[in-house]
C-alpha cells in the first residue's frame, strides 16, 4: 500500500467491500435519521445542534464500517442509496418504539401507569375509596380510574385476568400469585330504622334479635363470618332476611325492613338522616385488606392510591 496515498470514507467504503460491515451505535444512526430526514448534511447539523463537520465526521465513519455508501451527491445534495433507504424504514421503528417508551416513561411520572384499576369491596365503595380518589386526584389531577364493586368471591379472578391493579376489601384472597395487607379493623354497628324500637337502645346486644324482622348475612360471606363472634352460638331467631352486601342492608333498613349489622365505612353521608346507628356489644369487626398481583410490582398510581387509602383512614372516622 502506498503511505503517501490518502482515501477519503467514500473511497474506502468503496475498498473495503461488505466484509468490513460492524455494528452501529446509537450516535451513528442517530446522524444517519437526521441526514435521510433533512436531506443535507447542514440541515441534520441545525436538527442535532451540532456543526456541519461533526455530522460529515460521524457519516464517513459510519459508511466505513458498514463497508458501503449510504448516500450520493446529486447537484450538491444527498441522495440516499437503496440500501440507506432500506436501513432508514428499520430505523424509523426503531425511534418509533423509542418514543413509545418515552411517552410511557411520562405517563408513569405523571399519572402511575395511564388508567388505574380498582376492584373494592361495595362497602368500602361508599366512602372510603371515593375519598381516597379525591386525595389521589387531588394531587394527580389527569389521572384516569376504572373502578369497580366485586364481591369478595370474583376478587381473585378480576387480578388474574389483569382487570385490576389494586383490591380494596374486608378479606383477603386466598391465591399464591396475589399479595395481601391489612390496613385497618372496622367496627361493626347497628343500623336501625327511625322509630324502631331498638333505636332506645344505648347499645345493641344478640339478645335483642328475639323475633325474625332483621336482616342478615350467609354465614359465608366476610359479615356473616365477623357475627359469629357477636351471636356466639347464633341469633335467638334467624334473620327475615338474608343479603350479601352490608351496602344492600343499609338500603333496607332505608325502607323499613328491620335492624342490620353493619361495618361502619358501608354508610354513606346521606344515609345517616334516614337510619339510627348504635354501637354493639360484645364488639365485632371487619377488617380493611389492600391486594395487588405478586407477579408484578405495583403500578405507580396503584401505590399512590394506596397511600390515600392509608391516609384516609388514619383522618376520616367512619359513620
Amino acid at each position: 500500500m502506498n503511505k503517501g496515498k490518502k482515501m477519503d470514507a467514500h473511497a474506502y467504503a468503496d475498498e473495503v467491500g461488505p466484509s468490513a460491515g460492524r455494528p452501529l451505535n446509537l450516535r451513528q444512526i442517530e446522524v444517519f435519521r437526521a441526514i435521510m430526514m433533512a436531506g443535507s448534511i447542514s440541515g441534520a447539523g441545525r436538527m442535532l445542534h451540532v456543526s456541519q463537520p461533526a455530522v460529515s465526521r460521524v457519516l464517513a465513519l459510519t459508511e466505513s464500517r458498514l463497508g458501503y455508501r449510504l448516500f450520493e451527491r446529486v447537484k450538491s445534495r444527498l441522495s440516499p442509496t437503496a440500501e440507506a433507504r432500506r436501513l432508514y424504514a428499520e430505523v424509523e421503528q426503531v425511534y418509533g418504539g423509542i418514543q413509545r417508551v418515552n411517552d410511557l416513561a411520562a405517563s408513569l411520572g405523571q399519572s402511575g401507569a395511564g388508567m388505574l384499576k380498582i376492584v373494592a369491596s361495595a362497602s368500602y365503595g361508599q366512602r372510603l375509596v371515593p375519598l381516597a380518589l379525591g386525595r389521589l386526584r387531588d394531587r394527580h389531577s389527569d389521572a384516569r380510574v376504572d373502578y369497580r364493586s366485586v364481591t369478595f368471591d370474583e376478587l381473585a379472578a378480576y387480578f388474574l385476568s389483569g382487570q385490576a391493579d389494586i383490591g380494596i376489601s374486608m378479606q383477603p384472597p386466598d391465591h399464591p400469585n396475589l399479595t395481601s395487607v391489612k390496613l385497618a379493623t372496622v367496627p361493626v354497628i347497628c343500623a336501625l330504622p327511625k322509630g324502631h324500637p331498638l333505636a332506645d337502645h344505648e347499645v345493641v346486644h344478640p339478645e335483642d334479635f328475639v323475633s325474625a324482622a332483621w336482616i342478615g348475612y350467609p354465614r359465608d360471606t366476610p359479615l356473616g363470618r365477623a357475627l359469629q363472634s357477636f351471636f356466639g352460638a347464633g341469633p335467638a331467631c334467624a334473620a327475615a332476611v338474608e343479603v350479601h352486601s352490608p351496602v344492600t342492608a343499609c338500603s333496607f333498613v332505608q325502607q323499613g325492613l328491620g335492624p342490620a349489622l353493619v361495618d361502619a365505612w358501608c354508610i354513606a353521608p346521606d344515609q345517616t338522616e334516614h337510619m339510627v346507628l348504635r354501637p354493639i356489644a360484645p364488639a365485632a369487626s371487619v377488617e380493611v385488606w389492600a391486594t395487588h398481583s405478586n407477579l408484578s410490582a405495583p403500578p405507580l398510581l396503584a401505590r399512590r392510591f394506596l397511600a390515600a387509602v392509608k391516609k384516609v383512614l388514619e383522618t376520616a372516622a367512619p359513620a
